[in-house]
């Protein structure tokens, strides 16, 4: 078992305890908390760089959870369409997507509001909910 699959399996039953023994808001809670973390983690990075450029961003994209393909870099633009996903795989392989969603993907947002406030993410579309991730980062 990989080190990716033993981590989205805890999250997945930690998850699935909280909301059950203590409510879903207590897991809303946590993962608000996770999202702090993770911007406040970028935020670092970012004031650690001397330029906290667009081209860095692709740094989260790796050959050991991503299927990926990078359509643009450029200074002001960086494309990437994720055809496949571990954290998809396995979320979706526990009925899970709903948790997926919120614990892996949003961080993408977290990650950009942290490293970059100038930067915009858009993406229309994930793994977890079936399709591809087209993540779409503009510096503006």
């Amino acid at each position: 078992m990989s080190d990716v699959e033993s981590k989205d399996i805890n999250l997945i039953f930690m998850a699935r305890m909280v909301e059950k023994y203590i409510g879903p808001e207590a897991l809303t809670t946590l993962l608000e908390m996770k999202y702090k973390k993770i911007k406040e983690h970028w935020r670092e990075i970012g004031a650690a760089r001397e330029v906290a450029d667009l081209q860095y961003l692709s740094r989260l994209f790796t050959e050991e959870v991503h299927e990926y393909k990078v359509i643009t870099e450029s200074s002001d633009c960086l494309e990437v369409i994720v055809k496949s996903c571990k954290h998809a795989e396995i979320f979706s392989s526990y009925g899970a997507q709903d948790l997926g969603e919120r614990m892996i993907c949003a961080g993408d947002f977290a990650v950009v509001e942290g490293y970059n406030p100038k930067i915009n993410l858009k993406r229309p579309t994930t793994c977890m909910t079936g399709e591809c991730c087209h993540f779409k980062f503009r510096l503006n």
